[in-house]
C-alpha cells in the first residue's frame, strides 16, 4: 500500500501539471486572438455625400473645393509635395478653391507649406478627428454646398494622381 501512495501522488502532480499547461495554452490563444485577429477600430473617415466638417468655410466661393489634410510630421505628406504643387496649380487653372488643414498651428503649417512650395488659398488648423479624417495625407473634393464628392487617402500612385487631376476638370 505504501508503494501506491507515491505512484498516486505522482499521477496527481502529473494531472495538475497537464491542467496548468492547458490553461496556459488557452490563455495564450485568447491573447493572440485579441491582439492579432480582432479587427482594429476603424479610424474616422470622410463619407461621400456627407457635409464636410470644417467650420466657417465659404464653400460657395467655388463650385469645387480641394481640401488637403496634411501634417508637418507626416513623411508621406512631404513625399507627396511635388504632386501637391501640381495639384494646386491645376486647381488655380480650374478655379478650384484650395484649403490646407493641418493639426499644427497655422503659422507652423504655413511655414511647412511654403518650404514645400505648396501655395494654397487658405490654411486652417484642426484636429483630424474633428474633420473625420483618419490619417494624413487625405485629399477631399468638396462641392459648393460643402458636400464631399471624392476622397483620396494616403500617398497616391501616379495613376491615382492623374485621376485626381482629371476630377478637377469634370
Amino acid at each position: 500500500m505504501t508503494e501506491d501512495k507515491p505512484h498516486t501522488t505522482a499521477k496527481k502532480i502529473e494531472m495538475a501539471a497537464n491542467i496548468a499547461i492547458i490553461i496556459a495554452a488557452v490563455a495564450v490563444v485568447l491573447v493572440f486572438v485579441k491582439n492579432y485577429l480582432q479587427k482594429p477600430a476603424e479610424p474616422p473617415s470622410v463619407a461621400l455625400g456627407s457635409k464636410f466638417a470644417l467650420q466657417n468655410v465659404n464653400w460657395q466661393s467655388s463650385t469645387k473645393n480641394m481640401v488637403l489634410a496634411v501634417s508637418t510630421t507626416c513623411h508621406f505628406c512631404t513625399e507627396s509635395a511635388p504632386f501637391y504643387r501640381q495639384l494646386v496649380e491645376q486647381c488655380k487653372q480650374q478655379h478650384v478653391h484650395t484649403i490646407a488643414v493641418l493639426p499644427q498651428p497655422v503659422a507652423e503649417a504655413q511655414a511647412y507649406l511654403k518650404n514645400e512650395g505648396v501655395t494654397v488659398d487658405e490654411v486652417r488648423q484642426s484636429t483630424l478627428s474633428d474633420i473625420s479624417v483618419g490619417g494624413t495625407p487625405t485629399l477631399v473634393l468638396v462641392d459648393s454646398g460643402g458636400v464631399v464628392r471624392s476622397v483620396w487617402v494616403g500617398k497616391q500612385p501616379d495613376t491615382k494622381e492623374k485621376e485626381i487631376l482629371a476630377k478637377l476638370t469634370q
